[in-house]
């Protein structure tokens, strides 16, 4: 009889054992993937956040860059008529606040030890005071000011006229331009200006051989009406809380504030009266607390927002803008645009 040999079968299934470790390396492998997932994801919202204020900042300067092109820049400058003593908050009067924004800060004596900014709430009857006043604002002292000492709109960027080796007290920074670096005054915050009106509303912006100029208050076009382009600030940003070195200066110890660009309309006959004031572009623009203005990426040069060079009629923008990558990872970026202002700057 022939004996058939049997031969055992492979083995099937898994011991206790293997199935244990399979079992961990599957959870590995699947918490990996949603890490890798939920991580993809942060980038891929927080990206396009960033693209999208960037976009925005981009389209709000192509937009300004197109009004200004045909607008008649200002340097807004005043003198005190009468001694302001240390203190007092009522009013600051002055030779005219024309070209001065309804509400901001002034920066008094700005070339000596007695330098002050004073922020102010509204302008007086006549052009001639600031009420509302603030003493001491932005990091310096409450001092007094005799009649006669100067004071201009803390908001201007401009350079200064001695740009050869000039003393420490005279600048607040210096800007890097397309032709050369430059030492300006000012914290560069803001614009003061004027645009072509035309007050049938049509687009008859002559009066003889003359511009007729003013601003659009509210939907009404007024020869007696006045823009400016402000920074406001709405929420704080600290480099502690980060835990991060947002402006590349080597330490963790900044605070910044984050805001927006905004347009202001007023009629300066009626200093008084309704304001129009609207938001332009991303709320994510990046300003240093007290330092608004210096050098926010590490460049060894100064960032104003606004750098206004009368004389070549050319106003540079320098928008710095913040967002995230991650939860914990901050993103600056930079949007610039400059624009030449094809009519003569306004009298100082």
């Amino acid at each position: 009889m022939k004996v058939h040999q049997r031969h055992p079968h492979p083995r099937s299934g898994f011991s206790l054992l293997e199935m244990v470790i399979a079992s961990t390396l599957l959870t590995f492998i699947l918490m990996a993937s949603f890490a890798l997932i939920e991580r993809n994801g942060h980038l891929s919202v927080s990206t396009l956040g960033i693209a999208a204020a960037e976009q925005n900042a981009q389209r709000m300067l192509y937009s300004l860059e197109r009004e200004l092109a045909d607008a008649r820049g200002a340097n807004p400058l005043a003198a005190v008529t009468t001694d302001l003593q240390e203190g007092a908050t009522t009013a600051l009067f002055v030779d005219s606040s024309l070209g001065f924004p309804p509400f901001g800060t002034l920066l008094l004596e700005r070339d000596t030890d007695d330098k002050e900014r004073i922020s102010y709430t509204a302008l007086g009857a006549g052009l001639l005071s600031f009420t509302g006043l603030e003493r001491a604002v932005a990091c310096t002292n409450d001092e007094s000011h005799p009649r006669g000492c100067g004071l201009l709109w803390d908001g201007l960027a401009e350079p200064i006229a001695l740009q050869s080796s000039p003393p420490a007290n005279l600048y607040d920074g210096r800007v890097r331009e397309a032709d050369g670096t430059y030492f300006f005054r000012g914290n560069g915050s803001g614009f003061s200006y004027r645009v072509p009106v035309d007050p049938a509303g049509g687009t008859d912006f002559l009066d003889g051989d003359s511009i007729r100029w003013g601003a659009v208050v509210d939907g009404v076009p007024l020869t007696s009406g006045w823009q400016a382009l402000i920074f406001r600030p709405n929420r704080e940003l600290s480099e502690a809380d980060l835990r991060e070195d947002v402006n590349n200066d080597g330490d963790r110890l900044d605070v910044f504030d984050v805001g927006q660009i905004r347009r202001l309309a007023w009629d300066t006959a009626d200093p008084g009266g309704p304001l129009d004031d609207r938001g332009l572009g991303p709320a994510v623009i990046l300003q240093e607390r007290c330092a608004w203005g210096s050098d926010l990426d590490g460049d060894g040069f100064e960032d104003p927002l606004f750098y206004w060079d009368r004389e070549r009629r050319m106003l540079h923008f320098r928008l710095v803008i913040i967002g995230r990558a991650r939860a914990d990872i901050p993103v600056v970026r930079r949007v610039e645009a400059s624009v030449f202002l094809r009519n003569e700057a306004e009298d100082s």
